[in-house]
């Protein structure tokens, strides 16, 4: 397959987005690895995380936590803003903004790319878990020191951790488990459904996706069928994702398409299916492929 000039200067660009993308997901772990106290560290990712918009010479970046705003000087307070929650212990506890300080033009009814708001999700939870893990260092240095009396010691225990570490994967795993009993194959065009990502390997947090891998070989009614089939469950699953953590998504299903030639050239995720390590677990199979 041949790309035109057009085609081929649009896939530079998206390349060059993803790219800007990852660098800024490497910055918040290299953040994350100098180990600051907790309102250095959201300091710090407020200045250096702007390099992973689609402009970032007119990005700022705000963050609420604990009645205090983290922002450099002149935050401009401008309409053109995205937000993502910022999840402690399943309870949401601040908030990160993203603003743009001029217009630029509208990708449906946001200036922002989808993937954008995915890559402020994914900060979100990384700045969620350094502050728990922060919290909970500090409990436990108290509690060796014994400088906190019994009854307190109890109560700030109970105060940090009454939550499992796998309780996020285990509600996602037993929806989709739903999802596969009640999925007709068949009419929906489909050979295979698959999970992959975070809920395949047990490492979910309260803002992760379910990614679900499907092989699909029907037409284009079926097709438009399985899409809108899949964002149904995705937009009630995000509304108890909501309830149970205040997280707040426009879905949490991430639904992979892939095709008898994506497996025939091993491209894209489907290459997952036959992989040695981190593969596809085969969710559901029509009994005759």
């Amino acid at each position: 397959m041949f790309l035109d000039a057009s085609d081929y200067e649009k896939t530079i660009a998206t390349l060059k987005e993803r790219e800007k993308e990852m660098k800024c997901l490497y910055k918040v772990q290299e953040i994350i690895y100098d180990d600051l106290p907790v309102d250095e560290f959201l300091m710090e990712i407020v200045k250096h995380i702007w390099g992973g918009w689609q402009y970032p010479v007119i990005t700022r970046v705000k963050i609420f936590y604990e009645d205090k705003v983290f922002r450099e000087p002149g935050w401009e307070e401008t309409e053109w803003i995205q937000s993502a929650d910022i999840v402690i212990d399943e309870q949401v506890s601040g908030r990160i903004e993203v603003c743009y300080t001029q217009p630029r033009q509208l990708i449906g009814s946001s200036p922002f790319l989808p993937e954008e708001q995915k890559l402020l999700n994914t900060i979100a939870a990384n700045i969620g878990s350094y502050i728990f893990n922060k919290k909970l260092q500090e409990t436990l240095k108290a509690l060796e020191q014994e400088k906190l009396p019994e009854t307190e010691k109890e109560e700030n225990m109970f105060d940090l951790l009454p939550s499992r570490a796998d309780v996020h994967w285990l509600w996602r795993r037993e929806m989709v488990n739903r999802i596969a009993a009640k999925i007709d194959l068949e009419q929906l065009g489909l050979e295979a459904m698959y999970l992959i990502g975070s809920t395949k390997s047990g490492a979910c947090g309260p803002a992760s996706d379910i990614d679900i891998m499907v092989h699909f070989t029907g037409d284009q009614q079926q097709e438009c069928m399985l899409k809108a089939w899949f964002t149904g469950w995705s937009q009630c699953l995000s509304e108890i994702n909501y309830v149970k953590t205040g997280y707040r998504t426009d879905g949490l299903i991430d639904l992979h398409i892939i095709t008898d030639d994506d497996i025939r050239k091993q491209t894209s995720f489907a290459c997952m299916i036959r992989a040695v390590t981190n593969g596809a677990t085969l969710i559901k199979k029509r009994p005759d492929g």
